[in-house]
This record gives structure tokens, sequence and C-alpha cells, in this order.
């Protein structure tokens, strides 16, 4: 599966759409730079990924996936749960987890969920500063804890949300957007604007 994600899909995609892409930048060519990139860099990191899992097991030891599906996620959260499982757990473990509680324990904001955005937007920034010192990486980190802060804000306070969460058509759409929403933080990633 590694060699096909990584040697047939993601060279596809940037040998026949990526690289075909013309270099100035107008949005028809950011929307599709958005696309492709966003694809192939799952393909191409999920491939890789998928050769350390099979190299693990070839050794006796079970790897965890480090991608399920992140693509047919209902929301950023979700898709926070299914991308770069390993890198995600991580942050979620020593960094989101540990100010939250230190927030709790030290009483530094009146109600968990104002404590639990504000370490969302903490772990989302050093998680940006964790890929490199440039401009994108740092927006990036924001854009994703935005992200996050806002999902829960809807999520909360929606009445709309709250009465339609269960329905089909309602997951199509939530998938729709949140996919969307995902493209546009990898297209920040890309450096594409830079």
């Amino acid at each position: 599966m590694g060699i096909g994600y990584k040697f047939v899909i993601a060279f596809l995609i940037n040998v026949y759409w990526m690289s075909k892409i013309p270099t100035d930048i107008t949005f028809k060519n950011a929307l599709s730079y958005m696309y492709a990139y966003s694809l192939y860099l799952f393909f191409d990191f999920g491939g890789y990924s998928l050769f350390a899992v099979g190299t693990s097991y070839i050794f006796g030891i079970k790897a965890p996936d480090n991608f399920n599906k992140p693509f047919i996620s209902k929301d950023m959260k979700e898709f926070w749960t299914r991308w770069h499982i390993s890198l995600s757990r991580w942050f979620g473990d020593y960094i989101f987890s540990r100010y939250l509680i230190s927030s709790m324990r030290k009483k530094r904001f009146k109600n968990r969920a104002t404590a639990g955005r504000v370490a969302q937007m903490i772990t989302m920034l050093v998680m940006g500063f964790w890929h490199g010192l440039t401009w994108f990486y740092i927006v990036y980190g924001i854009y994703q804890g935005l992200a996050l802060v806002l999902t829960d804000i809807y999520q909360k306070k929606s009445k709309f949300y709250k009465k339609h969460k269960k329905e089909k058509w309602f997951e199509y759409v939530q998938i729709f957007v949140t996919f969307n929403i995902a493209c546009f933080g990898l297209l920040i990633f890309s450096g594409y604007f830079a």
C-alpha cells in the first residue's frame, strides 16, 4: 500500500497535476494547488508512513498507523485524530493536556472551555514553530488553532448543529466543509504564497 500511495498516486498527482499548475498566483491556480498539494502530501507522507509500519511488522514490532482516512473527518477536532496521528498524540499528551491540567489546577481561567481553547491555540502555535521558523508554518499553527477553537465554539453554541449533527445529509456537508478547511491549512503550510 505504501508503494501505491507514494510511488504511484503521489507521483501521478505531482507529475500530471501539481507541476502543471502555472506559477502566477491567481484564485484558480491557488485553488488547484490547494487540492493538488493536499492530496499529494497525504499520499506521499501516508506512503512512507506505511513503509515504516510495514518494516516494523517485519521485525515483529506493531507500529501504529499514522493516518486514518483524515479527509472524511466531520470536523477539525476529528481531523487531528486522523492526520499525522503520532505527532498529534505527542502534542496532545505533552503540550495540550499538560497546559490544560496546569491551568485548571492553578485556576488561570474561569472555566474549562476557555482553558481548553487557550491550550489548543498554544499547542497548534508550538506545532507551527516545530515545523520551522518561517512565517507560513507559524501562520499555519495559528490557523489550525483558530480552526479548532471555532469548531469547539460552534459545536457547543449552535442550535442548528445540535439539531442536525446526526443527520446523514449534514454529515456529508460537514465532511465537505472540513475537507476544504483542512486543505486551506495545507495550502498555507505549503508556502505557496511565500
